[in-house]
């Protein structure tokens, strides 16, 4: 029988890989799959909105609240991860990863993040004031819970505003890289799920959530604390700075941990040389056919079986 998920060296190693791929990808794609990523993340923040209108629950049950809401945000990551959309969020983790084991330039990460932090952002915009604010499908207390949500984000400084965002994004990388590891969809759901539903209820920042739930806030003429500014400041500058560095808390240790060359899947062995590897402490012998043979799970899965035997 097959196994449900990859290993943990095979999906620290399709991120290694995966930032060559989208840094040659044509830049039209990329930013129509950062907008529909902005676009869907929307979704789980109008949800969390809808949630905070309920006065009795702010009130009386704002941990509650807090849990509720995180348990509905993930609807817009969950959307994000199986039809493939990009989030700066992830994208800091795969070019951070990416660029330490050099398979693009260093200046990829500028480029491939500003294109997607872009369309992030135009996608945010587009769901808050098309299909939220100007469709008037807030009810007043909606509207005023919307409100209440963007001034409680903002009524932190700079400081915390970045440590919410490291917090972030650790949580949101490992919810990517869960799903990664799964196979099937259902697995991929439930392995995203649990990591943002924690960093919503905690209350961290997460930079493209901000695109809309700040944004929206202002929409409704009911937010006095601050201006475009200081929200860009604040909560923009702040919360990137922070996810970012989330980011290369999941991903440094990945590298250490599981993406040394001896897991490299595309490795070339030299069938006269003695070349071995381990994965998951298995002994994998050297290959005696042609040098473009590199093990595969089939090889992996052999090893194992006449190790065992």
């Amino acid at each position: 029988m097959s196994s449900q998920m990859v290993t943990i060296e095979q999906a620290t190693w399709a991120w290694i890989d995966a930032a060559g791929k989208k840094h040659s990808a044509p830049l039209g794609k990329r930013f129509v799959k950062a907008i529909m990523a902005g676009f869907l993340l929307s979704m789980g923040g109008m949800l969390t909105q809808i949630l905070s209108s309920d006065p009795w629950l702010a009130t009386n049950a704002p941990g509650l609240l807090k849990i509720i809401q995180g348990c509905a945000f993930p609807v817009g990551l969950v959307m994000i991860v199986l039809l493939q959309a990009e989030l700066v969020t992830s994208e800091m983790a795969i070019f951070i990863i990416s660029t330490m084991k050099r398979r693009v330039p260093y200046w990829a990460f500028l480029y491939g993040w500003a294109i997607t932090f872009v369309g992030n952002l135009v996608g945010s915009l587009l769901y808050a004031s098309v299909l939220v604010h100007f469709s008037g499908i807030y009810t007043p207390d909606m509207a005023t819970g919307a409100a209440h949500g963007a001034e409680s984000k903002m009524s932190v400084n700079f400081l915390k505003i970045f440590l919410r965002g490291i917090g972030c994004n650790v949580l949101v990388c490992i919810a990517v890289f869960q799903a990664s590891l799964a196979k099937d969809v259902i697995s991929k759901i439930v392995a995203a799920w649990f990591p943002i539903a924690t960093f919503v209820s905690a209350g961290f920042d997460h930079v493209v959530a901000n695109m809309f739930i700040i944004p929206e806030g202002l929409l409704t003429g009911k937010v006095t604390m601050f201006g475009t500014g200081e929200y860009i400041w604040k909560s923009v500058i702040a919360s990137f700075l922070g996810n970012t560095v989330g980011a290369a808390f999941l991903v440094v240790p990945l590298v250490y941990l599981y993406g040394g060359d001896e897991f490299d899947p595309a490795r070339t062995v030299d069938g006269n040389s003695s070349v071995e590897g381990t994965i998951h402490n298995v002994q994998l012998q050297p290959s005696t056919v042609d040098r473009s043979k590199v093990w595969s799970s089939q090889d992996v899965e052999k090893q194992i079986s006449h190790q065992s035997s």
